[in-house]
């Protein structure tokens, strides 16, 4: 664990996470003490990724960086790209090329670029493995192979079928929605019971198609997600999707999983400890979806709004609730930011221009016992289902009262509150490596304020040059326009970039 988490993780209270199994709030437990085995459903890629994808990943990127950069975990994340699917082949389908398995690989290959390079603009850290189901065929045969072995699968009409009902004989397995629940899609009259749901698909005419035992086909959605979490992790801590994975994907998932590795290998355990998901992302009270036609691309969003207003907004909101997106969430998300922004840039100036004008003992004690209360409560919130909208409400009203009196704290504690919200901030993934989006710029920008601050000074030991404030305003005026903001204090004057 981080020092930190190492520190206040030895007592109350403990990290907890809302289990969608057991539908609890439970102590998070790894079945190795330190490693966290954690598998995502990443995205099937045939179209462009939307703000509610963003969502997910986001939420997830800041869980991850807060169970290894707080919590002090080692965090291995597996994600999947499903490569093969009828939307896949759809998409490939009015591409119009003869060849539709090269036109299918062609379609993946693209949207997965594009999804990777999304989540590079969005500052979400590359998963620890890729997976992708095309690479697993045979693994996903075999994986069928011993379903139907066990007796946990039947053959019908050239498709296998999961049976369910053998599966309840054996296991009493946690279910994520009500018993009688089916996936619509998959009602076909071969089946045994409408539950039952589909492992391997019979080919359809002039659809890409791999050879088996059964006849060619390929696979169907969920195996392909256990087959490759199970190669790649075992058994689980942690696996997560969006809400609308719960039911049929991650039930059907856990089902097909615990027949295949059997009570020997899991005992009375469960194949994966938690399931946690994000909810729906909303835009007029309707869930953004590209089937509604109400979505907006990532790549669109990002032209309007930076990606730290974006990760602020998601972040200011319950990443397992459902969410509004619009116009007002995202400029108070932009305000947040902004304001956090310029309190680091004031911790910033103010340590290089020293002490403070007016320190006071009182003051300086307040922000010490504030500060204190702050990280208690940031603590309590991230140990409560990772909870940050509550977190940066707490760093926001920090920031807020300590910025009223900034003038009257000891500089080495005003720097000690801002080294904290800056740790914070590089934590839920606000801040990179150049700090918040400052690069080389900033070197020329505060020698430009450093040539403003003795210009200032100068004209008023040599009245009446009052052209030259006049040229410091034009110069502040300038800098504004490029994205830097100059604010004079007394004889010294500090910059912050324009957020």
């Amino acid at each position: 664990m981080t020092d930190e988490g190492r520190k206040q993780g030895d007592t109350t209270p403990k990290l907890r996470f809302y289990n969608s199994i057991t539908k609890t709030c439970e102590e998070f437990v790894t079945r190795q003490d330190g490693v966290v085995k954690w598998y995502v459903c990443g995205p099937t890629v045939y179209d462009s990724a939307h703000v509610g994808h963003a969502r997910t990943y986001v939420s997830f990127d800041v869980i991850r960086r807060v169970l290894s950069e707080y919590f002090g975990y080692h965090v291995v994340y597996a994600m999947n790209i499903t490569d093969i699917d009828d939307k896949i082949i759809k998409r490939a389908c009015e591409l119009d090329v003869g060849d539709l398995e090269k036109a299918c690989e062609e379609v993946a290959t693209r949207f997965e670029a594009e999804f990777f390079e999304d989540m590079a603009a969005l500052g979400v850290k590359m998963p620890t493995v890729v997976v992708r189901a095309t690479k697993y065929i045979e693994k996903i045969r075999q994986f069928v192979e011993k379903l139907e072995q066990q007796g946990f699968a039947y053959e019908a009409n050239g498709s296998v079928y999961f049976d369910l009902q053998k599966y309840k004989q054996r296991w009493t397995s946690p279910v994520f929605v009500g018993a009688d629940a089916i996936d619509e899609t998959e009602i076909a009259t071969e089946k045994k019971h409408k539950a039952d749901f589909v492992l391997w698909k019979k080919a359809k005419e002039n659809e890409p198609r791999y050879a088996s035992k059964w006849g060619d086909g390929r696979p169907g959605w969920h195996i392909e997600c256990s087959t490759m979490a199970i190669d790649t992790l075992g058994v689980l801590d942690v696996h997560s999707g969006g809400v609308d994975l719960a039911f049929p994907h991650h039930e059907n998932e856990m089902a097909q999983s615990q027949a295949f590795l059997g009570k020997e290998r899991l005992g009375e355990s469960r194949w994966s400890r938690f399931f946690i998901h994000t909810g729906h992302l909303h835009v007029e009270g309707c869930k953004m979806s590209k089937s509604l036609k109400n979505f907006v691309t990532i790549r669109d969003i990002l032209k309007s709004a930076g990606p730290r207003t974006l990760r602020m907004l998601f972040l200011l909101h319950n990443w397992g609730s459902d969410m509004e997106f619009g116009v007002q969430s995202l400029e108070y998300a932009r305000s947040v930011e902004q304001k956090i922004a310029n309190f680091l840039s004031l911790c910033e100036a103010r340590g290089r221009t020293g002490s403070a004008t007016e320190e006071d003992a009182a003051e300086t004690g307040d922000a010490i016992l504030l500060l204190k209360k702050t990280r208690d409560g940031v603590h309590e919130a991230l140990c409560n289902n990772v909870d940050t909208r509550r977190a940066v409400l707490l760093l926001s009203d920090l920031v807020s009262s300590v910025r009223k009196r900034a003038e009257s704290i000891d500089s080495a504690v005003l720097a000690m509150i801002g080294g904290y919200i800056r740790r914070m901030c590089r934590i839920f993934g606000l801040l990179g490596g150049e700090d918040a989006g400052w690069g080389a710029e900033l070197d020329v920008a505060r020698i430009l304020c450093k040539f403003r601050g003795e210009v200032r000074k100068f004209a008023r030991e040599r009245r009446p040059h009052s052209e030259l404030y006049k040229m410091c305003d034009e110069v502040r005026e300038e800098l504004r326009q490029a994205g830097y903001v100059i604010e004079d204090s007394g004889d010294s004057s500090s910059v912050r970039r324009r957020v």
